[in-house]
């Protein structure tokens, strides 16, 4: 090795070399090992054929190749194989745990919305991050773990914006406006993360217990108010409540397909929402929409 010169290449030359001679081949050419050349492989992001793949394509069985993915903005464009041993060009960062794992579910949202769910994969996140993916998994123990808590920050800042409507108005009819407005707008800027994530069948399931916990209590909070508030039958104030919800969250989910628009969604919502709640529990109150 010691006397080969310096051998440069670009990721995409890296690649076309995996995929047109095995890598004990390619590592033959480059005075590396084939486990040398996996590994800058998955430091760039370069998939390479797996265990087995020149047998199969010898016989004409060869898998289909995958697409080179884009190289995170941390990789250079170019690796240099030489006798000299590189320094680390990779940025050193000391992170409390808690801020490095809100950096792994950050790094992994802005993979998800630029190029979706499939690219966001741990190998992905770690190279981004600039840490190993043997890091990554210490802080998630698997990819939809981490897809999970992703999911749950979003409903959770969600909640958090409607809470501080609530507090801001002891009106009841008031706190509906507020928090049916805040919902439909932070909903319009979440929405379509979270339909990606919940796209995933293991982050439904992981995330259907909690979910339906929460909703449920939510649910026979708001129906407890309205009896306090108008008196009248706990099973009506419950259904009072289950349907009008029922038209926002379906709002809420057309707007961040993008088939209505926020504003149209606001009008309706508000218009069937407070006209329902004052037709079932002040009838003889003039309608008044904000």
């Amino acid at each position: 090795m010691s006397s080969r010169r310096p051998i440069a290449f670009t990721r995409r030359e890296l690649y076309q070399r995996v995929w047109t001679e095995p890598l004990a081949v390619v590592a033959r050419r480059t005075g590396l090992s084939a486990n040398g050349i996996a590994k800058i492989c998955n430091r760039l992001l370069v998939p390479y054929p797996p265990r087995g793949y020149w047998a199969k394509a010898g016989g004409g069985k060869a898998q289909q190749r995958p697409p080179l993915p884009p190289a995170p903005d941390s990789i250079d464009a170019k690796v240099t194989i030489s006798a000299v041993p590189a320094s680390s060009r990779r940025t050193r960062t000391r992170l409390s745990p808690a801020a490095r794992q809100d950096q792994l579910i950050q790094t992994a949202a802005d993979i998800i919305v630029r190029e979706g769910l499939h690219a966001a994969s741990m190998k992905r996140i770690a190279a981004t991050t600039g840490i190993s993916e043997t890091q990554v998994y210490n802080y998630f123990g698997s990819r939809d773990k981490l897809l999970v808590e992703l999911a749950r920050r979003e409903f959770g800042k969600i909640r958090a914006a409607r809470q501080a409507d609530v507090i801001q108005t002891s009106d009841h009819y008031d706190r509906i406006t507020r928090t049916t407005r805040t919902y439909l707008r932070e909903i319009a800027q979440r929405g379509p993360l979270l339909q990606t994530l919940l796209s995933s069948p293991e982050v439904r399931a992981m995330l259907r217990s909690e979910h339906r916990e929460r909703h449920g209590n939510d649910l026979r909070s708001h129906a407890e108010t309205l009896v306090e508030l108008y008196g009248g039958s706990r099973a009506v104030a419950l259904a009072c409540t289950v349907l009008l919800t029922a038209v926002c969250l379906r709002a809420g989910k057309l707007i961040s397909e993008h088939t209505l628009s926020l504003a149209a969604g606001e009008r309706l919502c508000l218009a069937m929402v407070l006209q329902g709640s004052r037709d079932v529990f002040t009838r003889d109150n003039p309608i008044r929409i904000p």
